[in-house]
């Protein structure tokens, strides 16, 4: 940021309360073009109340502006140590329209990410996916996906009892779904189903993707089958949009 005795006379031009924009939209912006220039990723940025001091604004309009920058994953909190500028977010296209395993998608965009499992248990009764029809338990453990750091996807899978029986946390921690089905089990995924959808985060996913809990995630649901038409796995991915593009090949039918 520009030198404090400066920064107070240009914020004045900036920001005007008369301005059709409220004021924490014009902050916000603000900051944006400020911490950009002034800062490099991983930094730790001035506080909300010396953000305050400098723009003559409440805590409540200052707050406001801050909260859209972590939405929108121009800067991430930590809890206890403050707010920091983030890392530029990467750009992954996920092919939705053939079965391959999600890793796949990042070789594909030439990004260097790395696999965390944070959680590997059983479950049972209505725990248990309703795909899983006539399964009393599942295995059902997630991963998280990130780059340089910054946490980008959630993945939770589940497996039917008599699959998820055969598999390790090792393999978990080492193997993605279709790898761990194919070289593990020996089941080959048929076909899959997928449902696209949007949601806002438990505080539990908002805490491991770093993100507010006000912040809207790309849901991608699939469940996949054998050639016996048997469910083999659901996954359920929680992906920053502002990272994935799904992306579907379609081509026209013709008349019979």
């Amino acid at each position: 940021m520009t030198p404090k005795s400066n920064r107070r006379s240009s914020a004045a031009t900036a920001l005007t309360r008369d301005n059709a924009r409220p004021l924490h939209e014009q902050l916000s912006d603000r900051l944006r073009t400020e911490l950009l220039f002034a800062y490099r990723a991983g930094d730790q940025i001035p506080t909300e109340e010396a953000i305050c001091g400098t723009y003559g604004l409440s805590r409540v309009t200052v707050r406001r502006a801050m909260q859209t920058l972590v939405d929108q994953g121009v800067l991430i909190r930590r809890q206890g140590k403050g707010t920091f500028l983030a890392p530029p977010k990467p750009r992954i296209t996920c092919e939705i329209d053939r079965l391959g395993p999600f890793m796949a998608a990042f070789a594909a965009s030439n990004e260097n990410v790395s696999v965390q499992l944070v959680d590997f248990s059983w479950v049972s009764g209505e725990q248990v996916p309703e795909e899983f029809n006539g399964n009393d338990t599942a295995l059902l453990y997630s991963r998280v996906y990130e780059t340089d750091g910054s946490p980008h996807a959630s993945l939770q899978i589940a497996l039917p009892g008599h699959l998820g029986e055969k598999v390790s946390r090792a393999d978990a921690v080492k193997m993605g779904i279709y790898q761990i089905l194919q070289d593990k089990l020996r089941v080959i995924p048929w076909r899959a189903n997928f449902i696209i959808s949007s949601e806002l985060p438990s505080a539990q996913l908002a805490q491991r993707l770093h993100v507010s809990p006000t912040t809207p995630l790309l849901v991608l649901e699939r469940v996949s089958f054998d050639k016996d038409d048997k469910v083999i796995e659901k996954t359920v991915h929680h992906l920053l949009p502002e990272v994935y593009k799904l992306s579907v090949k379609v081509k026209r039918m013709t008349a019979k």
